[in-house]
């Protein structure tokens, strides 16, 4: 095998296994895991001012390519490698509406980190997840790319009309989110080894200029008799300035299959400032899996999100007071190989606020995910 030489410097080697530090060791030829999705879907929604239809990439989980480069320094019991991952969305799901229904595509970087795997754990730098990304995210029921807990990702531009017509119109994404912290951002992060079925991680990094902490943990096991369990809680505070100060986030979930297919997930997440914020969010789904198809129905609940609608300059020129969002849905996945999600949803939102009255956003999609 051809060999090349590299010298492990401080910023991977000396973090995950010291007894590498400064020293030239044989390196093996790269191992290179590259992956990747298509997903896109129609997508049906109806609100108080009208129906459209569009076909748009799914925002619960956006089409992207990506790659795992890595190599294993033998002599040191060590891994180290990189982590690239970009995203192209045409028509996010997220941001079409009835007056801009075709957005072209553009790059997006998710992930642009390296990374060493040792004895005593994984240490990550540069772009990429926080500890507690997707710890409100636990979902055996097979139906994620259908039905993700932050549901407003499917149609999150559209309005909630205020039927009066006094007010202005909160958007779904203003109004209601799973608050799942702070997702990719510039961190160090470290994943501890497994104690069991458990692993704990920690990041530090900084969003737009804003310090960003976060720690996590993560729970993963099939018992005997109860099927499979999956479950993760995190915690995170940013340091945003201001009156707000630090923005402080803690939430999680839980998710049960039962060897018959039956299945239940929990999510739950509360974000809190110092400027007197403080939302709520929950979850919860019933599910069957058998074969290749999975049906879940699901509520959730977002409160207190209090959407602020600004004019041109910024300027706040009406808030939402009392915001309380219910969401009741619906969704199937079909997957006739491995590869390959065929998929229904349905959402219905309803708004109820302490000022206006707002008709409920109707939302459907059929489509379909491709693996690579």
């Amino acid at each position: 095998m051809k060999q090349h030489k590299l010298v492990l410097g401080i910023a991977l080697a000396g973090l995950a296994s010291s007894p590498a530090f400064g020293q030239k060791i044989e390196v093996p030829e790269l191992d290179v895991d590259f992956y990747g999705h298509i997903n896109m879907a129609v997508m049906h929604a109806d609100t108080g001012e009208g129906s459209e239809q569009y076909i748009v990439d799914n925002d619960y989980a956006s089409s992207r390519v990506g790659a795992r480069v890595s190599t294993d320094l033998n002599d040191i019991d060590l891994k180290v490698g990189a982590h690239v991952e970009f995203e192209y969305q045409h028509n996010p799901s997220n941001l079409v509406t009835p007056d801009n229904r075709s957005i072209n595509g553009d790059w997006a970087e998710r992930q642009l980190n390296l990374f060493a795997v040792g004895r005593y754990g994984r240490i990550s730098v540069g772009q990429g997840s926080g500890a507690a990304d997707g710890a409100t995210e636990a979902d055996l029921s097979g139906t994620k790319v259908a039905s993700f807990p932050d549901l407003a990702l499917v149609g999150g531009a559209l309005p909630f009309v205020d039927k009066g017509g006094v007010n202005p119109n909160p958007t779904l994404f203003q109004s209601i989110r799973n608050q799942d912290f702070e997702a990719r951002y510039d961190r160090v992060r470290f994943d501890s080894p497994a104690f069991g079925p458990v692993k704990l991680a920690i990041s530090q990094g900084y969003k737009d200029d804003q310090d960003i902490t976060e720690v996590a943990a993560t729970y993963g096991t099939a018992i005997d008799g109860v099927g499979r369990l999956s479950a993760a809680i995190g915690y995170s505070t940013k340091d945003v300035g201001g009156a707000a100060g630090d923005l402080e986030n803690i939430g999680g979930s839980v998710s049960w299959l039962h060897d018959t297919g039956i299945n239940l997930t929990a999510v739950y997440s509360n974000v809190e400032n110092d400027a007197g914020r403080d939302s709520d969010f929950g979850m919860f789904k019933v599910g069957y899996k058998t074969g290749k198809h999975s049906f879940t129905v699901h509520r959730a609940d977002g409160k207190d999100f209090n959407p602020a609608l600004r004019d041109t300059n910024g300027v706040v020129v009406h808030r939402v007071t009392g915001s309380d969002v219910e969401i009741y849905g619906a969704a199937y996945v079909y997957q006739p190989i491995k590869r390959l999600d065929v998929y229904f949803a349905y959402n219905n939102f309803a708004l109820d606020a302490d000022n206006g009255d707002y008709d409920d956003v109707d939302i459907a999609m059929i489509g379909s995910r491709l693996k690579f």
